[in-house]
C-alpha cells in the first residue's frame, strides 16, 4: 500500500468533514466554518494520509507559543484512520509527519489531546516516546 502524508488542503475539507461527523456529530455549517479556520491558522496544521488518491486519515498539530519557558508546543490532536486503513501504519506516519513539521515551527515539547479511553491513540503516542507528565481537564459549556 502507497501512502503519501501532506498539509490538508482545500480539497480535503469534505472527506475530514465526513470523517469527523462520524466521529462526533455537530452542526455541519458551524464545523465547517471551524475546519475552515484552522486550516488557515498560523497556530494549526492539519496532515492528510493518502493512498490512491484517497484520504484514509489526518491529523491535527497545533504548534502554540508557551510563555512559561519560552518555546513552542506542539499539541497532536484529531488523529483518526479509517477502519479499514488500521494496523498498517498509518497513525504513525501521521504522528511522525507532525514531529516533523513541529520542527520547522521550533516546537521543543509535544503534547497528546485524546479521551483517556482512546487506548489505541495512547499506545500510538507511547511508541513516539509520549509519557503521562501532566493532567488535563476539560469542562463544557453551551454558548
Amino acid at each position: 500500500m502507497d501512502i503519501e502524508v501532506r498539509l490538508a488542503e482545500q480539497r480535503d475539507y469534505e472527506i475530514i468533514n465526513e470523517i469527523l461527523e462520524e466521529i462526533q456529530p455537530c452542526d455541519s455549517n458551524l464545523r465547517s466554518k471551524r475546519l475552515s479556520q484552522a486550516l488557515d491558522s498560523n497556530l494549526s496544521s492539519y496532515l492528510v494520509a493518502v493512498s490512491s488518491g484517497k484520504v484514509i486519515g489526518f491529523l491535527n498539530i497545533w504548534h502554540l507559543p508557551d510563555i512559561v519557558d519560552g518555546g513552542i508546543m506542539g499539541i497532536v490532536l484529531d488523529c483518526y484512520v479509517l477502519a479499514e486503513y488500521r494496523n498498517h501504519g498509518v497513525g504513525k506516519m501521521l504522528v511522525g509527519s507532525a514531529m516533523e513539521l513541529g520542527k520547522k515551527f521550533g516546537v521543543n515539547k509535544y503534547y497528546g489531546w485524546m479521551a483517556p479511553e482512546n487506548k489505541a491513540a495512547i499506545a500510538l503516542l507511547r511508541k513516539h516516546g509520549f509519557a503521562t507528565e501532566s493532567l488535563m481537564l476539560e469542562k463544557k459549556v453551551n454558548n
